[in-house]
């Protein structure tokens, strides 16, 4: 490992760290996480936790399958229609006064043949999503423990990955409207916090300067979106540099707890993609653009508590 991380190999016991790799939503530029997961194993970083929300929750779960290389094919081969349609005409006035823009069962079919339960069972990284109830305002933070059934973690994935207003809510255990929870927690940061680990490293999906304009109706509601979801992520980031501060200061609420290193991947130029595009062509230049940003901050010699800061526009 690079001196950036060598100074986290072990921890005050002598043991290898525990880490947890923490992926929030960003739709179609989720492939850039996958870039950036990629650099990391390679680099010697094993996780013992995969934690996401949205698409963040999908590239957590294969990741923790240990088919990181399934999952590179996967956007290197995938297109939207193969993960959603687009209703027709007559469609549009039922599925506007329903739940849904846009028919999910391509991604459905996707997941039922991808998934697997006994893989996830068996890994050394547990994996958890986060989810919310549009009827409660609940959110949920689900893990492989909590799933006993291959049709329950298909459930729980459709859930976390149904942006509302665009795809189709999901019931759990035949209850509730169960949505992405990213509205809410974009970043599960906090259950990494509460699992005790001793590094986090997380892969944001909004590039660091937007000075893009949207053109049409479909990308203000993108945009606003992306405003929704890079506020949250950034929220849980603040609540951890919060949780470190309390640490260092000894303060009496944080007795018992310790510090915790954070690294932060974050696309360093424009991603040309909006939530809902996806076409392999682009996936596979934001995969590369993640292996190779993320490789070049590995080799970076500030320390791994740096956490970048958004930039105006």
């Amino acid at each position: 490992m690079n001196s950036g991380n060598q100074q986290l190999k072990a921890n005050g016991n002598g043991h290898e760290p525990k880490r947890a790799l923490v992926l929030p939503g960003g739709g179609g530029r989720g492939a850039y996480q996958v870039g950036v997961a990629k650099a990391l194993l390679e680099h010697g970083v094993v996780f013992d936790y995969a934690f996401g929300t949205s698409i963040g929750g999908l590239n957590a779960t294969l990741i923790a399958q240990g088919d990181i290389v399934r999952l590179e094919e996967l956007w290197g081969s995938i297109r939207a229609k193969d993960i959603y349609h687009l209703p027709t005409p007559n469609q549009l006035g039922q599925l506007i006064f329903g739940h849904k823009l846009v028919d999910t069962s391509p991604l459905e079919e996707i997941l039922k043949r991808e998934l697997s339960l006994p893989k996830l069972k068996q890994s050394r990284t547990k994996f958890g999503i986060c989810t919310t109830d549009l009827c409660s305002l609940q959110t949920n933070f689900i893990t492989t423990d909590d799933i006993i059934s291959s049709s329950e973690l298909v459930d729980v994935l459709m859930a976390t990955c149904a942006l509302p207003m665009a795809f189709p809510p999901r019931q759990l255990h035949g209850s509730g409207l169960w949505v992405d929870g990213g509205l809410v927690r974009n970043t599960p940061m906090h259950a990494a916090l509460e699992n005790g680990v001793d590094e986090i490293y997380m892969v944001l999906l909004h590039p660091e300067q937007i000075n893009v304009c949207p053109v049409n109706m479909f990308e203000v509601l993108a945009r606003c979106l992306d405003i929704v979801l890079d506020a949250s992520a950034r929220k849980e980031i603040q609540s951890a540099e919060l949780f470190n501060r309390l640490i260092a200061e000894g303060n009496v609420e944080s007795i018992g707890r310790k510090k915790v290193a954070i690294k932060v991947f974050q696309p360093h130029k424009v991603v040309n993609t909006t939530l809902l595009e996806i076409t392999p062509e682009r996936s596979r230049q934001l995969i590369t653009q993640g292996y190779t940003e993320a490789m070049e901050q590995l080799v970076d010699p500030r320390p791994i508590e740096n956490i970048p800061q958004a930039k105006a526009s």
